[in-house]
């Protein structure tokens, strides 16, 4: 009598898919977590301190307010003074100072440690400025 070779590969293929799924149990249970295992710690995050981007909005209001293009420019980011720094000549004081009593609605609406845009109303219109944290700690104008 013959053996039957048809039942004899589907049970050599039923031993190796019960391997298979034996070897994933174990994999799955080696690298999950149990309901009593402590939570692990990630990364901590600092605190940012919102009252020292404040301070910086309120130099830039008070900087917009003189209309003095030396005193806006010392508050600007070396990357907004490449943008900004020779058109802010040809804008006028009166503009300026506009916009320093402009930012006195400004409201923080975003902010992580290294940026933080405001929110504020210009001529019934909405509009934002973005601050960057310095390596000093400072916050300057980067975008308005």
């Amino acid at each position: 009598m013959k053996p039957n070779l048809t039942l004899l590969k589907k049970s050599f293929l039923f031993k190796y898919f019960i391997i298979g799924v034996l070897f994933g149990l174990l994999i799955h249970s080696s690298g999950s977590c149990r309901k009593d295992d402590p939570i692990p710690e990630g990364p901590t995050e600092e605190k940012v301190d919102v009252s020292k981007i404040d301070l910086g909005v309120k130099t830039a209001e008070t900087a917009f307010q003189s209309g003095d293009v030396l005193e806006i420019k010392k508050i600007m980011t070396d990357a907004a003074l490449e943008l900004y720094g020779s058109d802010l000549s040809t804008v006028s004081k009166t503009n300026l100072k506009k916009l320093g009593e402009a930012l006195k609605t400004s409201k923080i609406k975003v902010y992580t440690d290294l940026y933080a845009e405001y929110e504020y109303t210009k001529d019934g219109i909405t509009f934002t400025i973005a601050m960057a944290r310095q390596e000093d700690g400072s916050w300057k104008l980067m975008r308005f």
